[in-house]
């Protein structure tokens, strides 16, 4: 009834009670009287609906974002789990420590930043934030210098002396500083003076970290979360009905269990309020929770925690982003929410038509715009230039100087039209504070004399809360512009391969139906084993071009280079080329070499804009040209761009959308939030998690309706306001075998015989495994025969293991330049290996651009599973054994990357020669990126021409 994806209407329930009731089945209660009791259960041990009068006027409602936290750490599925503190290879130095796990458990001490301790050293530091390295607890620290001032002793704060400590050195904690024998001789711990010229003001010396007080002994640990927004539609019909939604995920879960819907949490949504107005309740939350944290049950260690939640990005498509970073959007002058970046002024017949060239985003540009003259020779390479490369970065300080000046011109008779002109130079332009803006340019419209109107507008500007800007700003440690990353579905399959594919069937293969039929039968006949897709449908992907998603362009972007080589020209298919080789160096759900893996990147983007650019600059009115330049620095910042990628959220909208459909439409913010908050209970429920039962709800209900839910009440672990309840046997005997509840839960019951990582393998697909010869190298061979004796058990995850797999091995030599990938060759060689020495299944592909293969075959037709008498045409392979492995693959992709093409800089570029890793056996092409300008300027004059 409650789970995410099992939404019931009224009269379904009707239909499963008689179900019940026909069926004999004892103590059946109506559907009035389980909505009751579930309404009672619910606010005994719910998430609890927070209404929220909204400052731009709207109400709407959102669920408890302390309840959802508090649930988590609660959840046997989810808190082993959980991370909370940051790997040493991610650290962000600019972080606030305010919003960092503030506190390290070194054996029975509590070791807490912006106190003193004393090392094994004798000498005394300061923590100010603590990491993980190699499994160990690693502090950033300032060095405590002892002085006297002549009355009494005590310490300066070096905070331009910072050294690393780990968890070994750390002796003394600041609560046993004073009963300890080493500090005898030492200052007191209380008595810090500051830096050299300032006094310490960080905290009150006496006390030390004020968690430390809140906390009162318990763990005190740093809840990041990934917050999202984006619009979906409540119809079911195509009518559009926007509901804006906001979404979180625990930012400390591996990227597996990240992407899983059941780790996606629904706060609120709304078809009246606008986004930043619904963040708006969420920064109230967040703030109430830095001053007072969030109790919870931490069911790992037992014991109570106290909790600080922490927003490290901020996640959604472009246009939503450029709201919630105060920026004009895309089609502005200054396109860029990053950077200062400008786009010049452009004209709507300047980018090269695709057929159905609307974007999957919202529209940001402008309606109706008039058509500009014609840039000169030299506008043109000045705006490419500008475009193709990193602008000044924004700032939030600079922001909210702007923002102030605009505040000031709208508080002043005759500002509007500075305002106006302040928005298009800057860039800058926060939606939220407009509409205050708006109401003050409506306070004085029947006021005739412009003193009487100033004396109106000040009347109304007394009236307005005192921050109008949006409240984006109120949130600790985020910067939008640095802190809204690159969204890879929407730049990337939904941006560049959209583009491409849709210029490629609406322009390049021309009006007759000849290459466009040749096309769908080379998409029938591509091998898509080892690529964890399904077989193509040719039909489907050109007739339907610009209508497709972002997993058909997933698709798409990794067959593209063996099904478009002489379908498009030679500049088109180098520029898809590069995509292809982009795409999967983007998708690396690992980064082995952080340092390596962003030259790497660099490079691979640099080439891909100047193979789009040879090919026609016109693409780069497009403003995801200019956005990608800023993918390397966001993943350093964040890690892999895999992990604020946003397919799961996405996806989700159709679960907003089902709770829509199945609600009378009367008051959808609150009807969803509560569809929502029971779904968040008993997924909470059937997972085994304790269940937080609030004290006034526990007098005021019947014990007997928690029989089986929960233990006894005196099993609970008492908090102020309530008791954590285990919970009992009735869940667990749900969830004990396997069905469609456990399927909810992520709990798959499956006989298929798989490799170690996951993958499926077959009889005929190729591997790469290590041989024993080469245990440091990968090798690849094709699956010729897997061997299983009689009476082979399951492992232990249930699966059928294989006792050896025989390979026919194959080598891997230079790159075909065509399509800039490893050429594969068979040889008679035979392994006879276990399982546990393949890596995984690649995809390989004929190399039918030099053999010339045409779609002279045929194959049997099926429909509904039948083999009917129609036959369609298909690919017919000359010579076989000439065969390409398809670096381009997405899946397995950080395996595959030794053998993948790779350009290296030049002396224009800023860097010096590659290393490529052992087992790298192509040839780098040197790439002319100085040269751009100039070939830019050629290929436009003769394109004008």
């Amino acid at each position: 009834m409650h789970l995410s994806r099992s939404a019931f209407s009224g009269k379904q329930l009707n239909i499963l009670h008689w179900l019940l009731s026909s069926n004999g089945v004892p103590m059946t209660r109506s559907v009035k009287a389980m909505h009751a009791f579930n309404r009672s259960l619910h606010s005994t041990c719910g998430i609890r609906t927070i209404q929220f009068d909204g400052a731009l006027g709207n109400k709407f409602f959102m669920n408890s974002l302390a309840d959802i936290i508090a649930q988590e750490m609660a959840n046997p599925r989810v808190r082993p789990h959980l991370h909370f503190y940051p790997e040493d290879a991610g650290t962000r130095e600019d972080a606030d420590p305010t919003i960092l796990t503030p506190l390290a458990v070194i054996g029975s001490q509590h070791f807490y930043t912006l106190e003193p301790c004393l090392l094994k050293s004798g000498i005394a530091v300061m923590p100010t934030r603590w990491i993980i390295r190699n499994g160990s607890f690693y502090a950033t620290a300032w060095v405590l210098r002892p002085v006297s001032d002549g009355v009494e002793q005590g310490w300066v704060v070096e905070e331009y002396n910072v050294i690393h400590v780990s968890d070994s050195e750390l002796l003394v904690s600041f609560p046993n500083w004073e009963a300890s024998q080493s500090t005898h001789r030492l200052p007191n711990a209380k008595h810090l003076f500051g830096g050299p010229l300032v006094p310490w003001t960080r905290t009150n010396a006496s006390i030390g970290n004020p968690w430390r007080a809140r906390a009162k002994g318990a763990r005190v640990y740093c809840f990041m979360m990934w917050v999202y927004c984006d619009d979906v539609s409540g119809n079911q019909s195509k009518r559009w009905n926007e509901h804006n939604s906001i979404l979180f995920s625990p930012a400390g879960l591996p990227r597996v269990l990240l992407q899983q819907e059941y780790n996606v949490h629904f706060l609120c949504t709304s078809n009246i309020a606008p986004p930043l107005e619904m963040m708006d309740g969420l920064v109230q939350q967040l703030e109430h929770a830095w001053s007072e944290g969030i109790w919870s049950w931490d069911c790992v260690h037992q014991e109570r925690v106290l909790l600080i939640p922490g927003m490290p990005a901020f996640l959604g498509d472009n246009p939503m982003q450029s709201e919630f970073s105060c920026h004009i959007g895309q089609g502005g002058k200054c396109l860029c929410r990053i950077c200062k970046a400008k786009g010049g002024e452009r004209s709507t017949d300047n980018a090269p038509a695709t057929g159905s060239d609307v974007d999957s985003e919202r529209s940001s540009g402008a309606v109706g715009r008039q058509k500009k003259r014609p840039e000169t020779m030299q506008e043109m390479v000045s705006r490419v230039t500008q475009f193709v490369q990193p602008g000044p970065p924004r700032t939030r300080e600079d922001t909210l100087e702007e923002l102030t000046k605009m505040i000031a011109d709208g508080t002043r008779i005759g500002g509007r039209t500075k305002l106006r002109e302040r928005k298009t130079m800057t860039g800058v332009k926060d939606v939220f504070l407009d509409v205050f803006l708006e109401r003050l340019h409506g306070s004085h419209k029947d006021v005739r004399t412009k003193a009487a109107k100033q004396v109106a507008l000040d009347a109304y500007r007394a009236t307005l809360p005192e921050n109008i800007i949006s409240p984006v700003w109120r949130i600790k440690g985020f910067d939008p512009h640095r802190d809204t990353p690159v969204e890879i579905l929407h730049t990337v399959l939904l941006g560049f391969v959209k583009y491409f594919w849709c210029d490629a069937i609406y322009n390049r293969l021309g009006t007759g139906p000849a290459k466009k039929e040749l096309l769908k039968v080379r998409l029938q006949s591509f091998d898509t084993a080892g690529l964890e897709i399904r077989r193509l449908s040719g039909q489907t992907l050109v007739q339907y071009a610009g209508s497709l998603t972002g997993r058909d362009f997933r698709a798409i972007v990794q067959a593209a280079p063996f099904v478009l080589y002489d379908l498009v020209p030679a500049p088109c298919f180098d520029t898809w080329i590069a995509l292809s080789n982009l795409v999967p160096l983007i998708w690396q759900p690992q980064i082995p070499n952080i340092d390596t893996y962003i030259l790497r990147l660099e490079l691979a983007i640099r080439e891909f804009i100047m193979r789009t650019a040879l090919w026609t600059p016109r693409w780069f009115n497009k403003a995801k040209f200019h956005t990608i330049l800023h993918l390397p620095d966001h993943i350093k910042r964040f890690g892999p761009a895999i992990l604020f990628a946003t397919e799961s959220f996405e996806s989700f909208n159709a679960v907003i959308r089902s709770k829509s459909i199945h609600s009378n439409h009367q008051a959808p913010s609150r009807d969803i939030a509560v569809a929502f908050a029971h779904a968040n209970r008993i997924r909470h429920l059937l997972s085994g998690g304790q269940q937080f039962v609030r004290s006034e709800s526990m007098s005021t209900s019947n014990p007997s309706m928690f029989h089986g839910l929960i233990m006894d009440v005196a099993h609970g672990l008492r908090q102020e306001d309530g008791i954590w309840e285990p919970v009992g046997h009735g869940p667990h005997s749900l969830v004990g075998d396997s069905s469609f509840v456990s399927s909810f839960l992520g709990v798959h019951m499956n006989l298929t015989m798989m490799l170690l990582n996951g993958d499926v393998c077959r009889a005929g697909q190729w591997i790469l495994f290590y041989h024993m010869s080469q245990p440091e190298r990968p090798c690849l061979a094709r699956v010729s025969e897997i061997v299983r004796f009689l009476g082979t058990s399951m492992n232990a995850a249930g699966k059928v293991s294989p006792d050896a797999i025989l390979l026919q091995r194959a080598t891997i030599s230079t790159f075909v330049d065509s399509y800039r990938m490893p050429s594969v060759t068979i040889v008679d060689e035979w392994d006879l290996v276990q399982i546990s020495n393949i890596i995984c299944v690649v995809n390989v592909q004929h190399r039918c651009l030099a053999n010339g293969c045409k779609a002279s075959g045929s194959e049997h037709m099926y429909q509904e599973r039948i083999a009917v008498g129609h036959t369609r045409a298909a690919v017919e392979h000359i010579n076989p054994g000439d065969l390409i492995l398809n670096t381009a693959q997405m899946r397995n992709a950080a395996h595959v990357d030794m053998f993948r093409f790779r350009a290296e800089p030049t002396a224009h570029g800023n860097s010096g020669p590659q290393q490529h890793p052992q087992g790298y056996k192509g040839q780098a092409v040197p790439l002319e990126v100085g040269a751009c300008s100039l070939e830019l300027g050629v290929q436009y004059s003769q394109g004008r021409a």
